[in-house]
């Protein structure tokens, strides 16, 4: 059995929380840190990830402290090929649009997230909120573009560990109150990945 440190509102803990439910790994124990619960400077949780954020994903003797590195490590060891796939073309087209989420899509939509809906003062400025705005415009409608392309997940025809990266921030794009530019590929994206049981589990029962 595996840990994972982390609260289940969080956005990382999330997208690891829906693969587990994806490829049947729900046999595991978590334990609440981050914002309301244990802290992340905590002594026991630092000398597991001294970067005092969440998740982290403890199996045996093998400490991950990154949300998608964790998506790859559990995908890899319990999850059926097509999760996270072995043909290099199709792999790099995974790995592409997980980096892509860590270095753009998460910008504007973080930034919204954090001054609408939790209401931290550091990101309730206008400007910012009205920049963080056209980044997160920006990147959802460089997604739309693609999966009008792409077929119906990111990756092709299969659910990949590159949608559980993604569709957690496009969910946010939904359900944030922010006016939202017509992305019909992406709509249509947004509902079948509703239409998924894991989705609803961690994804849309658990809130913005």
């Amino acid at each position: 059995m595996f840990t994972i440190y982390g609260r289940a509102n969080s956005s990382n803990v999330r997208k690891v929380l829906w693969l587990c439910e994806e490829i049947g790994q729900t046999e595991y124990e978590r334990l609440d840190y981050g914002r309301g619960y244990k802290p992340c400077s905590s002594p026991e949780y630092m000398a597991l990830n001294p970067n005092m954020v969440v998740p982290t994903l403890v199996d045996g003797d093998t400490v991950i402290w990154e949300s998608n590195t964790q998506l790859r490590y559990l995908a890899a060891k319990y999850g059926p090929e097509e999760i996270y796939p072995t043909e290099l073309v199709v792999r790099a087209c995974v790995e592409q649009w997980l980096d892509w989420q860590l270095t753009t899509a998460i910008a504007g939509i973080r930034h919204l997230f954090q001054g609408l809906h939790v209401k931290d003062e550091a990101f309730t400025d206008p400007k910012a909120l009205e920049g963080a705005h056209k980044q997160a415009t920006n990147s959802m409608g460089i997604l739309d573009a693609h999966m009008a392309q792409s077929g119906t997940y990111i990756a092709g025809e299969n659910l990949t560990i590159a949608d559980c990266c993604l569709g957690m921030y496009v969910h946010r794009w939904y359900a944030l109150p922010i006016e939202r530019a017509e992305y019909p590929a992406l709509a249509a994206y947004y509902h079948r990945l509703s239409e998924r049981e894991a989705f609803q589990k961690w994804i849309l029962e658990q809130g913005v």
